[in-house]
């Protein structure tokens, strides 16, 4: 993940180790605030089929292993939202991983067809016509079952599919 310096072009800053698979995904997060992980104010994270690797970048350009997750079902997109690693899949899978508790929670909801990030907010259009949303940097589970709490924000009455979300918050 090249950096930019304006005098002197782009440099390397981190190098991962040779992996035995092959990257289909790559996130990049440059500034995670407080928190549980101290000066590592960049993490890198890339995901093959159903694993992500997930990576701490110190200012010398080395990097430190956060861990190695699961999503169970192909990861279709990687991001973060503020300091969380959001992994999503079409089949119906979100994984969030928490930069503060460092807790890697897979919740299983509707089929997935589109997303957006807004603020600490994950929203999902799904194809049974509802937009549904994550506080993730609430990280909210419910008490009963340590679900995460995946809330309703719309449905449409003819339950068609939401293909596309943009998201603005002011």
């Amino acid at each position: 993940s090249p950096r930019m310096k304006e005098t002197s072009g782009w440099q390397q800053v981190f190098s991962s180790p040779r992996l035995d698979w092959l990257i289909e995904r790559v996130a990049l997060n440059s500034k995670v605030l407080g928190g549980a992980l101290g000066d590592h104010d960049k993490m890198v994270a890339a995901a093959s089929c159903s694993e992500i690797i997930l990576w701490a970048l110190q200012a010398d350009g080395n990097g430190s292993e956060i861990g190695v997750f699961h999503l169970g079902v192909p990861v279709e997109a990687l991001f973060f939202v503020g300091n969380q690693l959001i992994a999503t899949s079409h089949t119906g899978k979100i994984g969030v991983w928490n930069a503060v508790t460092k807790h890697w929670q897979i919740q299983d909801v509707v089929p997935i067809n589109s997303y957006d990030a807004a603020g600490t907010f994950l929203l999902l259009g799904c194809n049974n016509g509802s937009i549904y949303y994550v506080d993730v940097q609430k990280f909210p589970l419910r008490m009963k079952d340590n679900d995460l709490l995946v809330t309703e924000l719309y449905r449409d009455p003819t339950e068609d599919a939401v293909t596309a979300l943009s998201v603005y918050l002011t």
